[in-house]
Formats: structure tokens, C-alpha cells, sequence
């Protein structure tokens, strides 16, 4: 992966000079907003950072103390030990951000639970994640069943809530998770080597997903870097805007969209690139327009015959920029709409 860095860094900044007025919620939504000055440290409610001692409690104690206020609940440079089960997980609440310094991380103390999330958001509005590392405990977890351990599992009932700059890494289940939720942004965030999904998306409205990447999803399925998936007959996804972002070594996709259960309707994917196989894998879902998924860019790797034993092939990339799709051309995407 390291090799391809730079191929990747001249083609993100090619796809964004490319780049056309978005959405105007698109600027707005990225923009983190802390209307009161209030600022509680987690050091000053008792946790440590020492990557040793359970600081969730700690943590909780400063996220009570910041609801309801508008202001900023601050996470200092260190590893601090949570609980990520039941009821012990953190709770993020209404008007609220919570920021982490840039070499902060929540490690996830490890447990044998088939489900469970780091960070949960639900029920709340105008709320804020901001910077760090979220840990999880894939390397160390202590049961072998379930895919459903989750970095910041946001929804039921969640509004206008942004993720700034989050790195989720190793969860046991996904990096991201969002259910029944309106206006979420995803901006510049991280998930690498999550076992299920980078980010999955059951159900919500107005979602976008800009600048960020997502690589190296493998462990169960359905193994995809974004996973636009409807869980039951009633759910519906609708407005999603995916843009100027990164998809590598994803087996189960860099996008996959499957509308086998509930509905999905006006998914643009719009000037990102892909690495590998698989760039978007849409199943069941007649509404995807292809006209909507447009000026992304696919990187593959390739190695040439080598001519025989004493020869050397150097791998070859391949780049393609997909610009037919505007008129509607482009339906390699659209081939399995409605099987």
C-alpha cells in the first residue's frame, strides 16, 4: 500500500481540481461549530491517559458536564482505556463536541461481546466528534461470533451530527455505523483494517462523505470500505453524496450498495478514487441513477508476462477516469440494478 501513496496523493489532488460546486450543505455541514466557550478537560473529571487505567467513567463525567451547553469536551494527548459494552460504553449527548488531540486514542479494552460500540450518538443533535484515534480491540477480542463492534455507532433518532477528522482502526465490526439519522457528515475520516466495514449506512437522509479513505476492510462480510445496505423492508437511505475520497484493498468493495431489503434512492458518488477490483458494486437498487456516479478515478495493478524465467515484469498501474457517465453512457455500474 505504501508504494501507491503518491500515485494516490497526485490523483486526490487531480480528482479535486476537477471538482464542480457541490451541494451547498457540503461546506456548511464540514464546518464544526462550538457556540459557547466552554471547555471541560477529561484530565480534570479524573482520567488519566495512561493506557492502563479505565477511563471511561472519567470521560463520561466531562461528557455529562459539556451536554446540553454548546461547548467542548477536550481529550488530551495519550491512550485512554474504555469499555465499549452495554451500558459502559460512551454516550455523547445534544449540543455538544467532543475533541481529541491529534495523538489521543480511545483503546478499546477488550471483551468476547458480539455487539458493542465505542461511541454512541443517539437520540441527540448538534453534536461533534473531532480528531484522534479510535482503537478497537479486533487483535485481542475474546469471542470468535458477531461483526457488530463499532468505533461511533450513530443513530436511532441522531440530527446534524459531524465526525471531523476520526481515524477508526481495528474495530471488531465497522469503523463508522449510521441508522435512521438525518444531516451526519463524515469529513475527512479514517477507517482502516476494520473487520466488517468502513462505514455502514442502513438507513438516513442527507448523508456526505468527503475526503476521507477507507482501506484494508477484510475479517467477515460483507468486507466493504462503505456498505449502503437497508436491514429491513421499511428502511430507507435517500441523499447521499460520497466525494473526493479514497477506497483501497477493500475485498468486499470500495462501495457496495445492495437494495435487497428497504429502499435507496440518490446516491451520488462523485470524483474519488478506487485501488483494485470492485471500485462500486451496486445489487437491487433500480433507483441508482448512473448519471449520479461520475469523474471517479480507478487505480489497478497489473503485472505483465514476465516472457519466461529469466525475465523480470515490473507491476504495471493502470489509471482510468470515468467522464461518459454524465450523458448517461456509463452503465457499467448499472448492470445489476434490479436482479
Amino acid at each position: 500500500m505504501q508504494r501507491f501513496g503518491p500515485l494516490l496523493a497526485i490523483l486526490a489532488f487531480l480528482a479535486a481540481s476537477l471538482a464542480v460546486p457541490a451541494h451547498a450543505a457540503t461546506a456548511d455541514a464540514c464546518a464544526i461549530q462550538t457556540p459557547s466557550k466552554r471547555v471541560v478537560n477529561v484530565r480534570d473529571t479524573g482520567a488519566k491517559g495512561d493506557g492502563r487505567t479505565d477511563d471511561t467513567r472519567a470521560i463520561q463525567k466531562a461528557i455529562d458536564a459539556v451536554a446540553g451547553t454548546g461547548g467542548t469536551v477536550h481529550v488530551p494527548n495519550g491512550t485512554y482505556m474504555v469499555r465499549a459494552t452495554g451500558k459502559k460504553s460512551l454516550a455523547l449527548k445534544s449540543k455538544m463536541t467532543l475533541k481529541l488531540a491529534d495523538r489521543a486514542v480511545l483503546k478499546l479494552i477488550p471483551n468476547d461481546s458480539k455487539s458493542y460500540a465505542a461511541l454512541t450518538v443517539e437520540n441527540a443533535s448538534d453534536v461533534n466528534i473531532v480528531g484522534g484515534t479510535i482503537l478497537g480491540d479486533r487483535r485481542h477480542h475474546k469471542g470468535k461470533d458477531g461483526g457488530r463492534g463499532m468505533g461511533i455507532e450513530i443513530g436511532p433518532k441522531a440530527r446534524r451530527v459531524t465526525i471531523a477528522g476520526v481515524t477508526a482502526t481495528e474495530m471488531w465490526g465497522d469503523g463508522f455505523y449510521l441508522k435512521e439519522s438525518a444531516d451526519i457528515a463524515f469529513c475527512a475520516v479514517r477507517a482502516l483494517g476494520n473487520r466488517r466495514q468502513g462505514l455502514s449506512i442502513i438507513s438516513g437522509n442527507r448523508i456526505l462523505v468527503t475526503r476521507s479513505e477507507f482501506r484494508d476492510t477484510q475479517g467477515t462480510a460483507p468486507g466493504a470500505g462503505i456498505d449502503i445496505e437497508p436491514n429491513k423492508n421499511h428502511e430507507v437511505v435517500r441523499e447521499v453524496d460520497i466525494e473526493h475520497s479514497k477506497f483501497a484493498n477493500n475485498v468486499g468493495g470500495g462501495v457496495s450498495i445492495n437494495g435487497w431489503k428497504g429502499k435507496i434512492a440518490k446516491v451520488r458518488i462523485m470524483r474519488n478514487v478506487f485501488e483494485g477490483p470492485n471500485p462500486i458494486r451496486i445489487k437491487r437498487a433500480p433507483n441508482i441513477r448512473s448519471t449520479e456516479i461520475c469523474y471517479n478515478r480507478f487505480v489497478n495493478v497489473q503485472v505483465a508476462d514476465s516472457g519466461g524465467l529469466n525475465s523480470y515484469a515490473e507491476p504495471v498501474q493502470s489509471v482510468f477516469l470515468q467522464t461518459d457517465c454524465s450523458n448517461g453512457l456509463d452503465m457499467r455500474f448499472g448492470k445489476n440494478r434490479k436482479k
